[in-house]
């Protein structure tokens, strides 16, 4: 039985959407046939690979019929960028981390997704690949017991890039939703992370509605700088991710062992098994909106000086709106 090819396109040619095309091209399966960039980043080197491009990618989507749309443009755009592609119908939307910088936009391009039938994938691609991946088929096997207790590190701000940690921490403890969070963060002066402003440092305590609780290290304490590493315990042995993954347990007589290799689908192919009719996407949207409601409820916490219940109440992003008040510099 012959399969489907689907027909992909690029908005975004920097260096990460230049990796995001060389994942997702899939000769028997995915095809990137075209790329957007308003500033024309590696055009001569697309154009000489036969790759149709545009400085305006809505002009690209209205010319070009794709399945499969590849948002990789700068944190701040992915929310406008989103909503405009998915005006266009596309079978599937494969956007950066994080999908939005405010808990409100996150909803709506969730919302319009699921009234234009869209497969929505989020890129916390972590959840996929070797070391960080193979914990979660370690837990399922249940090689430390129950999970009591997360700790996840990352020496810079959260949006950016603690997202990844913080979405682990979520795969691991299977999703659950989160019941609270209290956090706190620091900022003494300017701080560009991917060209916005945002914390220096950040801490935060998440209870889930499992019982699990998880402690999220944000920014640099010390230096030399600190690994990005994520810690379980459970109730016969821990677990530590990071350059490498190694755990110890009852069965390992207390020995770190090195976590056994799993084999796991890429992130572009497990949208194609969604899109025909698979289970949901490990990274589906749904999801990547979890773990920024979590990120940002830190923020709401420490403007607030109190602890934050779920799902919350305001929408916006309080770092944001600190700034614009004069509260944080």
């Amino acid at each position: 039985m012959k399969t489907k090819t689907y027909r992909a396109a690029l908005i975004g040619s920097g260096s990460r959407g230049m990796g995001l095309r060389t994942e997702a091209n899939q000769p028997d399966r995915i095809s990137v046939v075209a790329v957007a960039d308003l500033f024309e980043t590696n055009f001569e080197t697309l154009k000489s690979e036969g790759i149709a491009v545009y400085k305006d990618f809505e002009r690209m989507l209205e010319v070009e019929s794709v399945d499969i749309a590849i948002v990789a443009t700068p944190v701040g755009t992915h929310y406008d960028v989103a909503k405009r592609v998915l005006d266009f119908p596309i079978t599937a939307l494969y956007l950066e981390k994080p999908m939005a910088t405010q808990l409100w936009q996150a909803d709506e391009l969730l919302l319009k997704a699921e009234e234009g039938d869209v497969r929505f994938v989020v890129g916390h691609q972590l959840r996929y690949i070797s070391g960080w991946a193979d914990v979660k088929n370690l837990l399922v096997e249940g090689a430390i017991g129950q999970v009591e207790y997360i700790r996840a590190r990352r020496g810079w701000p959260l949006l950016t890039h603690h997202t990844h940690q913080t979405d682990l921490m979520r795969y691991y403890a299977g999703d659950c939703p989160a019941e609270w969070v209290l956090g706190q963060i620091h900022r003494t002066g300017s701080f560009l992370s991917e060209n916005i402003e945002l914390e220096m440092q950040a801490l935060g305590f998440v209870q889930f509605e499992n019982g699990i609780f998880g402690i999220i290290e944000a920014g640099q304490y010390k230096s030399p700088p600190v690994e990005n590493m994520v810690m379980l315990i459970g109730e016969k042995g821990e677990i530590r991710v990071g350059p490498d993954a190694h755990y110890r347990s009852e069965d390992t007589n207390g020995k770190w062992t090195p976590v056994p290799g799993y084999e796991h689908p890429d992130i572009f192919e497990d949208l194609l098994s969604w899109i025909e009719g698979g289970a949901e996407h490990r990274c589906s949207a749904r999801k990547g909106r979890d773990t920024l409601e979590i990120l940002l409820a830190i923020y709401e916490s420490s403007r607030s000086r109190s602890r934050i219940d779920l799902p919350m109440e305001l929408r916006g992003n309080a770092f944001e709106e600190m700034r614009a008040d004069g509260i944080l510099p």
